[in-house]
């Protein structure tokens, strides 16, 4: 099939006015990304979901079933799945709950033994020490209304995103054909219907695939994580496994978040290093296996940019969404360059995003 692309006549503009327009363009975006995060957020969210569910309401509807009832058992059979990874984890959590006495006591070990190292080789009384640590306790417990406000205020934002997601995604799915109809008349001028529904085809099979392979990747990341961690007999291998490898849906940074608590954990309840160590080599092997072999296989190129623009879209995403926006942003990114890719005045913009280094002899 021949490749389209849109095109524009936009070469009568002066380079200066293009570059100015594109400037505050982007700075407009960002601000109303920053102060519109509270819709804006979870209509990525739902936009990515509603993609990813898209071939399910599909066959459904094959089967005689009319769309909204589609939709709904879709979004059930969602809920179900989750709700039993929820419980899976939240069974593994009430075990490993019943070793946190275990931790307190040896971080109360370990700080009566830096105590007498402080006043042993430098000089620090106890006494002194005590009070360095009732100011900190008491700047804490100043402070812990503030946080506990930020907890309050967080877990609100979560239970409203859990509520206005699957709404979102009912309508998306509902009104799909009418968003098609939309940027046909939007784009009509400079392109044909065929060369739209072609770039809109493309953007949700690479948004398809990168759900999907991600989803892939988290499962097989959860069966190599507890298989190692339970070969060298860690405890709770399942809870630290399984967390683990969801953090991986956070990119390059997920699996150091997932490996720190069974790392810490050994560190605190093991007489020895040896146990430690073994940890990070699971995970060390494991990383190795995802970055080298699973995720290029799995995944592939399709929604693939290069390391530095994946970085960059991890720290203005963190910054401006936090946590789901490191989530949302690269495939974002991903998506962009697809569209970038098809329009001929910014596929440069397309290749600047890519990972694929074209060398002149």
């Amino acid at each position: 099939m021949s490749k389209h692309h849109f095109t524009g006549n936009s070469n009568k503009y002066p380079y200066w006015l293009k570059s100015t327009i594109i400037l505050i363009g982007l700075t407009l975006l960002f601000v109303v990304m920053s102060y519109g995060k509270f819709i804006l957020m979870p209509l990525a969210f739902a936009a990515f979901i509603s993609m990813l569910l898209s071939p399910v309401v599909q066959k459904l509807e094959s089967w005689k079933l009319g769309r909204a009832l589609s939709i709904m058992v879709t979004l059930l059979l969602v809920f179900f799945l989750l709700a039993g990874i929820i419980s899976l984890i939240s069974t593994q959590f009430v075990q490993f709950s019943e070793r946190i006495p275990e931790v307190t006591q040896k971080l109360k070990d370990v700080n009566s033994d830096v105590i007498a190292y402080m006043d042993s080789k430098l000089g620090i009384s106890q006494e002194e020490q005590g009070n360095y640590l009732e100011k900190g306790f008491s700047n804490l417990i100043d402070k812990s209304g503030q946080y506990a406000s930020s907890i309050v205020s967080a877990t609100t934002n979560v239970f409203t995103l859990l509520t206005l997601i699957p709404i979102f995604v009912f309508f998306m799915l509902y009104y799909k054909e009418m968003y098609q109809t939309f940027f046909q008349k939007m784009f009509k001028r400079n392109s044909t219907s065929k060369e739209i529904d072609d770039v809109l085809s493309r953007v949700q099979n690479v948004t398809q695939n990168y759900l999907v392979g991600m989803l892939s990747v988290i499962g097989i990341l959860a069966v190599l994580n507890t298989t190692g961690l339970f070969l060298i007999g860690m405890e709770h291998a399942v809870f630290f496994g399984v967390f683990a490898s969801l953090m991986a849906i956070i990119p390059y940074i997920g699996i150091i978040i997932g490996s720190l608590p069974p790392l810490l954990f050994a560190l605190f309840l093991s007489d020895s290093l040896i146990l430690p160590l073994l940890v990070l080599a699971v995970f060390g092997t494991v990383q190795f296996l995802e970055g080298n072999f699973i995720s290029p296989r799995i995944i592939g190129s399709k929604v693939s940019i290069n390391p530095f623009v994946a970085l960059i879209a991890l720290i203005i995403g963190g910054e401006l969404w936090g946590i789901s926006g490191m989530i949302l942003f690269v495939p974002l990114i991903g998506i962009l360059r697809v569209i970038f890719e098809q329009i001929e005045e910014l596929k440069p913009y397309g290749y600047l995003l890519g990972n694929q280094i074209e060398y002149k002899e």
